[in-house]
């Protein structure tokens, strides 16, 4: 039997059962996980060039793959450097956070970040891993956030200077568990309308959909890979900017009709729809009232997607 054969059919296998085991809710398991673990196919077809016998090579394979399969489902083996333990409910004096824990052992979050009348401008600063991610309603407070779902938990920080709030949010927690049952999780967050907000989201393989129109959005920064991008913009600001930095099956950017908007495009496409803009050259486009409008959007995307779509409402 050849050994190549052997060798396609072992990885093929593998392959297969982690597909079953996902698609059963045995594991949760991110495949964009795997790019980690790219070292692993360079020792792969180093074992399959070595002048030994197929049974050698074979036992070594099998090896190396058990040893790699262990390491992800593994669930005390953390990817980052983070700590292993799990802080939850850091009080900041009015601040709320709670961490409850329903009937199938999901733990589902909630804080909230008391709005002052002094802060003129926030910023916000998200980094997570796979997940859904909404921004969808107000808020009385400057902040709430909701996260359900197994898999991970969140940590925030608060940092007011002046007229400024500063806030960062980060994920704690692994990208891989075992269980039977929840595979996913879902963020929802709700701002203040008040202040002017700039937003940097770091993030990993995820859906994404913001609805920032009711937002005096200043400028949003958006990087990672997505399976998905939806962001509905707003004019309540002279001047907005609006950067996009992603892998994504799809991105549907909606902008309104008395905004001024001007594209720039640096994109990888396999099907676009560009509505309501005239192109101004190779990848840069505008639309029609961009100079006489009083409110602008700026939009730069840098990104690998199968559909683009940007509309006008």
């Amino acid at each position: 039997m050849k050994f190549r054969n052997i060798f396609w059919g072992i990885i093929l296998i593998l392959i297969g059962v982690l597909f079953i085991l996902q698609n059963l809710n045995i594991i949760d398991f991110r495949w964009v996980s795997l790019w980690r673990l790219w070292p692993v196919f360079l020792i792969l077809w180093g074992v399959s060039i070595l002048p030994a016998n197929n049974w050698i090579k074979t036992s070594l394979i099998v090896i190396v793959l058990a040893g790699s399969v262990y390491f992800m489902l593994n669930r005390t083996v953390a990817w980052r450097d983070y700590s292993p333990n799990i802080h939850i409910g850091r009080n900041y004096d009015d601040y709320d956070d709670d961490e409850v824990y329903n009937d199938e052992g999901q733990a589902d979050q909630y804080f909230n970040i008391p709005y002052e009348d002094s802060v003129a401008t926030a910023s916000l600063n998200f980094d997570a891993a796979a997940g859904s991610f909404y921004i969808n309603d107000t808020s009385d407070d400057l902040l709430t956030f909701s996260k359900k779902g197994r898999t991970g938990t969140y940590t925030y920080y608060v940092k007011s200077t002046n007229d400024n709030a500063n806030i960062t949010i980060e994920r704690e927690g692994q990208e891989l568990f075992l269980n039977n049952n929840n595979t996913h999780h879902n963020v929802d967050i709700s701002l203040n309308q008040a202040p002017e907000w700039n937003m940097n989201f770091d993030i990993g393989a995820a859906k994404v959909n913001f609805d920032l129109s009711q937002f005096k959005l200043k400028k949003l920064d958006l990087d990672g890979g997505a399976a998905s991008i939806k962001i509905k913009l707003g004019d309540k600001l002279p001047k907005s900017h609006v950067n996009i930095d992603a892998g994504a099956s799809e991105i549907v950017l909606r902008v309104p009709q008395s905004a001024g908007c001007d594209l720039n495009l640096n994109a990888v496409l396999s099907g676009k729809t560009i509505s309501g803009f005239e192109k101004v050259d190779n990848g840069h486009y505008r639309t029609s009232n961009f100079d006489e409008s009083d409110n602008k959007i700026f939009i730069t995307v840098d990104a690998a997607v199968s559909s683009y779509k940007i509309t006008r409402y």
